[in-house]
């Protein structure tokens, strides 16, 4: 046991491997103190054991209070002072035990501090990834898609640009934290950019990311003003490949201003938010067929007769309250049963499919064709005057007349018959009314030699007629 006795060395040395002091008081109390503070500033767990002589209580009282464990007067018996001594080197263990094991606790306090905050976060991105994968859930429009991501991946990781592409059918959404448009058509021309150079694969095994550019898309900076602007760490920038099985439908693009990486748990979340929206997206595409398919005549593509009702009833309405003209022609091919009847049914099919793009090439893309049955179509022409409709529907009876409709074992002629009513009828109160009125111009185009467009002439109302109408209205 080491132990150290007055000594100017011992106050100006090193007392690292010192554990006790005996230590003589001197008559000057201002001494013994200096040197309490010294060893106190130095090594504050050390046994000192002061000796000396008529020391008055209040001077001793202010020894022990300064770091000095015990006053022995002297002259004193060896026993005394050995029992002073294995007193205080009791009193010294114990005390470096409760220090290190409050040390021990503190350092315990503090990681469980960390896991308590490291949990909280945890569980507050926990509830946030839900609350976001159930908005994406409820989204069937990929616009509703959109916005539930640029709202949620924020709150989630503080992102400050996001970009989302997707093909089939291919587009760009960008986002940013300031509104910042330069920063967006950056991040719109560098996705683009990404999607249109050489093929390249995004997953294993996926099928290649390639736009096709049959929708206009928001215009691509060039690369001089790229680079103009500030490029982030590479580490702040996060890519997530989005896919349904081994093909590959779009990239996220989350990217943070700075450099403040992304770590392997929220990269882990971003991969997860990825497989939501990749499920999410596609999900809003099968509604959107699903909702295609109730619409739509499966043979031509153009919209059924179920389809029409609602544009019909809302022409209706604003013709019958505000006087907005609109027109509604039926088209019916002349002679059709003899194409069924001489060259099958599938000639017929591919004559009624080539007719019903022939149409809509035809029509603005403000009007609706659709197919009433058999080989009658209807065009609804909404802001369609009966004048401006006539000379539409002529045109299209003329290019029907000429075209040659393609079939297996060469080509068809035929010729439309046409028949046409405007909604701004005295005679006209409801949808049924309307469809009769041009069906009625039609019966009279058949009926005059076919080929030809007819226009549905208003028969004057009955004086009570009239009434009724005005009372209804």
């Amino acid at each position: 046991m080491p132990v150290a006795k007055r000594d100017c060395t011992l106050i100006t040395g090193r007392t690292a491997d010192v554990q006790a002091i005996v230590y003589q008081a001197g008559a000057r109390a201002a001494d013994t103190l200096a040197f309490l503070k010294a060893m106190a500033a130095r090594q504050s767990d050390l046994c000192i054991i002061l000796v000396g002589r008529n020391q008055k209580p209040d001077t001793v009282a202010q020894f022990l209070r300064n770091g000095a464990f015990d006053y022995v007067n002297w002259p004193c018996s060896l026993s005394r002072l050995t029992d002073s001594l294995t007193s205080g080197l009791t009193n010294r263990q114990i005390f470096l035990e409760v220090r290190n094991l409050s040390g021990d606790l503190a350092t315990a306090n503090q990681s469980l501090a960390h896991e308590r905050d490291t949990l909280k976060q945890f569980n507050q991105r926990l509830a946030g990834l839900n609350q976001l994968t159930q908005a994406l859930a409820r989204s069937l429009q990929p616009e509703d898609v959109v916005q539930a991501l640029f709202t949620g991946v924020p709150a989630l990781i503080g992102a400050d640009l996001i970009g989302l592409v997707r093909t089939n059918p291919e587009h760009v959404w960008t986002w940013s934290k300031d509104g910042n448009q330069e920063r967006e058509q950056a991040l719109n021309a560098q996705l683009l950019g990404r999607l249109g150079r050489a093929p390249q694969r995004v997953t294993a095994g996926a099928t290649t990311l390639r736009l096709v550019g049959s929708h206009p898309m928001p215009s691509i900076r060039s690369d001089d003003a790229l680079l103009a602007l500030p490029q982030p760490d590479a580490h702040a920038m996060h890519d997530i490949p989005l896919a349904i099985g081994p093909h590959a439908i779009g990239v996220l693009h989350v990217q943070r201003a700075g450099s403040q990486p992304f770590t392997e748990d929220e990269q882990q979340l971003l991969a997860t938010i990825g497989t939501s929206l990749s499920l999410t997206l596609r999900n809003a595409d099968a509604h959107q067929d699903l909702h295609d398919m109730a619409l739509r005549d499966p043979l031509t593509g153009v919209f059924n007769r179920r389809a029409l009702d609602e544009p019909l009833m809302r022409e209706l309405k604003a013709g019958l309250r505000y006087g907005a003209p609109a027109c509604l022609a039926i088209l019916d091919l002349d002679y059709f049963k003899t194409v069924n009847d001489r060259l099958g049914h599938t000639a017929g099919d591919l004559v009624l499919r080539e007719l019903a793009s022939l149409m809509t090439d035809t029509v603005r893309d403000v009007d609706m064709v659709g197919r009433y049955g058999g080989e009658e179509f209807a065009i609804i022409l909404p802001h369609t005057s009966i004048e401006q409709a006539q000379p539409l529907a002529e045109r299209l009876r003329n290019l029907i007349e000429t075209h040659a409709f393609d079939v297996e074992d060469g080509t068809v002629r035929l010729t439309a018959s046409i028949g046409i009513a405007e909604v701004c009828n005295p005679a006209i109160a409801s949808v049924e009314d309307w469809v009769n009125a041009a069906d009625t111009a039609l019966y009279h185009a058949k009926a005059q030699g076919r080929n030809r467009v007819v226009v549905h002439a208003p028969v004057p109302l009955a004086p009570v007629q009239a009434a009724t109408l005005c009372v209804a209205a």
